[in-house]
């Protein structure tokens, strides 16, 4: 029966702890552009199991690819020629069509959307969808509190907003009339890899560029706004001393190998001025825009375009 206890009383402290230790890791707080990995399907590589945070990813099946196929949401291949299937495709992607690049890089070529409508009339608005591209007819309710309201959050949101659930982030939603809640279609849908540059911009794969965040965003959580490429100008800013622990860490940019810490020189091209690459959590290069305050984009040293 003694036993029988300590065995019942170990059993539930290790619950508990285990329960302790996924509340005490936000993931949320890891370094590195890890909604970029995510989107690219890499593998979190991690030093012990119990560690919350990555300290690299293992992204070689992105370097293994085919220059001459067209690949979306982790890998699903495409032929030059053939037309993106319904079930890779997010609202806005019209006509694509996996075509050979400039560069002999194949990548998806997709129709320009215009959403263009005239003003709305004063007291209307216009209904909207995640699922659907532009915005559609407009609606002019005879009295304002007749138009349909979402609370979200301890938010309220008008039929036809957007808004977003903190439990479900991934998720594109906008109010609409019978929201209860549930935070489904047609309310809500997830996109299909939106930040991904494996379908329109491959080559910033194949080249080994970095993706690049404004000072206001969140590698771990948003898009990158472009991708910053090797050019001649570029350096490398050797951190003092690389520990034991690190060294099996490297970041690739273009040719250029960077252990961690090193971060890259600044201003060497339009896309280089005011951003700090840093080698944070391998294999690519964490990029992201200083804030004014630290740094003036006007003021940069002369370099050729």
């Amino acid at each position: 029966m003694g036993s029988t206890r300590i065995a019942f009383t170990c059993y539930y402290l290790l619950f508990v702890a285990a329960i302790f230790a996924e509340q005490a890791c936000d993931k949320s707080k890891c370094p590195g552009p890890t909604k970029y990995y995510k989107d690219l399907r890499c593998t979190p590589v991690y030093r012990s199991p119990e560690d919350c945070c990555p300290y690299k990813y293992n992204c070689d099946h992105l370097y293994n690819r085919s220059l001459q196929k067209c690949y979306i949401n982790g890998g699903h291949e495409y032929e030059i020629g053939e037309k993106l299937r319904e079930e890779d495709r997010n609202p806005c992607d019209i006509g694509c069509i996996c075509r050979n690049g400039r560069d002999n890089i194949a990548k998806f070529i997709c129709a320009q959307v215009d959403c263009f409508y005239g003003p709305v009339t004063p007291g209307c608005y216009r209904k909207i969808s995640p699922s659907q591209c532009c915005p559609g007819e407009e609606v002019c309710p005879e009295k304002p509190e007749d138009r349909a309201t979402c609370e979200v959050d301890g938010k309220i949101y008008k039929d036809g907003e957007y808004f977003k659930v903190a439990s479900e982030p991934e998720k594109t939603c906008v109010c609409q009339p019978g929201y209860t809640g549930e935070n489904v279609p047609p309310f809500c849908i997830e996109l299909k890899s939106k930040c991904s540059p494996e379908n329109r911009h491959p080559s910033d794969i194949h080249n080994r560029c970095a993706p690049v965040y404004y000072s206001s965003q969140s590698p771990q959580s948003s898009c990158s706004v472009f991708s910053r490429c090797q050019n001649s100008r570029d350096q490398v800013i050797k951190k003092n001393e690389t520990s034991t622990s690190d060294q099996d860490m490297t970041c690739k940019f273009g040719n250029l190998t960077m252990n961690a810490g090193d971060e890259l020189n600044q201003a060497t091209d339009y896309n280089s001025v005011c951003i700090k690459c840093v080698c944070e959590v391998g294999p690519v290069l964490t990029c992201q825009r200083l804030p004014s305050e630290e740094c003036d984009i006007s003021k940069h040293p002369p370099f050729e375009i």
